[in-house]
């Protein structure tokens, strides 16, 4: 329901928007070959039982992008809503949410490698090893199990609520929940839960800085008045070290992310903001101004620390992602499918 009323205002309001935004007329190059140069693959969510789900990849080199990638290659959609993709050991996993499957792709050319099904509505893919990987899910209650072999579901590890993003330490994998106040820590060794650590409500996003300290942002919830809060957390001892309480609840697409040396991490509130991992306080002003956009996803180029953002434009029309360099001057803009999410950097 709240998507649906999103879509319906930003419909409403999307002439607004739309002429607010400098638009790139640069038509895609669907002859580029992705192995001559770098660049970014993005992932765009696609309209909600639509099936237009896509890939797009933009070459830092040559300026050109290929605006479905997987499309052109497979010569079928990708599917319905997707969510992120991992790159692992020369594949690409593409999680389609409510087509509840993960795409295996040859990153050599994102040609088709297989087919990840028997899942719920997955959300994120994390491998544990070169045998076995983790799906997080919005509705099963449980955590996959897969065999990265025969890209089978082999287990599920019951987890109540909606599980997102995920983060591998040691031998545990650290696990957030939407509908939880606590972060869980899953053995890699037995596939259980073996501990959890009470944060915020609504955890989705989480990063591990250069000191080995863990931070996680947790969305609130709007609908009971609970605000957002970011929390920096000693792993090692499973406490709390620092609570920063933001003044308002968020979505759970507003990230939390952080730059290649992990000494500087970066959030979306309505606007991108940074700070060092040694701030005590929250930052007073955004980095990044959101404007008249709707930013929907964030990600910080490891290779130069240029800082990505997405925009959803309107949740109908075809999006666009802005990339800045590390001082937050804008550099460009890159056309995209329709809703731009999540970010593999090539």
């Amino acid at each position: 329901m709240k998507k649906t009323v999103a879509v319906l205002f930003y419909t409403i309001i999307s002439f607004v928007v739309f002429h607010s935004c400098k638009e790139d007329d640069k038509p895609p190059d669907n002859t580029i070959d992705i192995n001559t140069g770098h660049g970014v693959f993005i992932v765009n969510e696609g309209n909600f039982q639509w099936s237009n789900a896509s890939v797009t990849f933009y070459d830092f080199t040559t300026g050109s992008y290929k605006e479905d990638i997987f499309k052109d290659v497979n010569n079928r959609p990708l599917g319905d809503v997707a969510q992120s993709i991992y790159v692992y050991n020369g594949k690409g996993y593409i999680v389609v949410n409510n087509s509840n499957k993960i795409e295996v792709v040859n990153m050599s050319d994102f040609s088709s490698s297989g087919v990840i099904s028997g899942l719920v509505s997955p959300r994120y893919f994390l491998p544990v090893d070169a045998a076995k990987a983790y799906v997080t899910d919005l509705y099963s209650n449980n955590i996959s199990v897969v065999d990265l072999n025969t890209n089978n579901v082999v287990e599920t590890i019951p987890c109540k609520g909606s599980t997102e993003e995920m983060l591998h330490y040691n031998d545990v994998v650290i696990v957030t929940n939407t509908r939880s106040d606590k972060i869980y820590l899953i053995s890699t060794n037995s596939d259980e839960i073996a501990d959890s650590i009470q944060l915020g409500f609504a955890g989705t996003s989480l990063r591990m800085d250069k000191n080995n300290k863990l931070w996680v942002m947790c969305a609130g919830d709007a609908g009971n008045s609970v605000k957002a809060a970011i929390y920096k957390v000693d792993i090692q001892q499973k406490q709390v070290e620092h609570c920063f309480q933001l003044n308002t609840s968020l979505d759970i697409w507003d990230k939390l992310t952080i730059n290649s040396t992990r000494d500087t991490l970066y959030y979306m509130c309505k606007g991108i903001y940074r700070m060092p991992v040694t701030a005590t306080d929250l930052p007073s002003q955004a980095f990044i101004q959101q404007g008249s956009a709707l930013f929907h996803g964030l990600a910080v180029n490891p290779v130069n620390n240029n800082i990505f953002v997405a925009d959803a434009v309107d949740y109908v029309q075809k999006g666009k992602v802005y990339y800045y360099d590390s001082g937050g001057t804008l550099k460009g803009t890159i056309n995209t499918g329709i809703i731009p999410v999540d970010f593999y950097f090539y």
